[in-house]
């Protein structure tokens, strides 16, 4: 008995279909990148926690939180403040507000994180792990911050 020929069309379709996948999937991902604008807003994937007011989003890079300070590696509260942070935004899709300078002295994106409608910022320093800091010109989202400082 013979044996049937393989059957290379089956195999073309199946990688027909993988790579029209893998298409569409990357088309999604650089749809969703909006470059930053001075006061305005996008959405991006947080990639990676830093510390408790820095974060790695996909296509922007490191992005440190406007209006916040938290404890630096060493410091009492520095594995609380990037813990919580990495819970509320780690793998995360996050809305980053900007304010008039988009940029800080390292090169870092500054932005403002809002996840499923939650404000991170002013809710670290609700809960004790972050102190209010601003730099001027950014001081868009203070009066959020300081109400929540007052109110621990």
């Amino acid at each position: 008995m013979q044996k049937e020929p393989k059957s290379y069309g089956r195999l073309a379709l199946g990688a027909f279909f993988i790579v029209a996948a893998a298409v569409v999937i990357l088309a999604n991902i650089s749809l969703s990148y909006t470059e930053p604008e001075p006061g305005g807003s996008g959405e991006y994937l947080v990639e990676r926690v830093v510390d408790g007011d820095t974060v790695v989003c996909a296509s922007l890079g490191k992005v440190r939180l406007l209006g916040i300070d938290t404890p630096e590696r060493g410091e009492k509260g520095f594995y609380e403040a990037r813990d919580r942070l990495a819970r509320l935004v780690g793998g995360r899709w996050v809305t980053l507000h900007f304010d008039e300078e988009l940029f800080d002295r390292y090169g870092r994106v500054l932005g403002y994180p809002v996840v499923d409608g939650v404000e991170v910022c002013p809710l670290l320093v609700a809960e004790g792990l972050a102190e209010p800091y601003f730099i001027p010109p950014n001081e868009r989202f203070r009066e959020r911050i300081l109400t929540a400082a007052t109110g621990r």
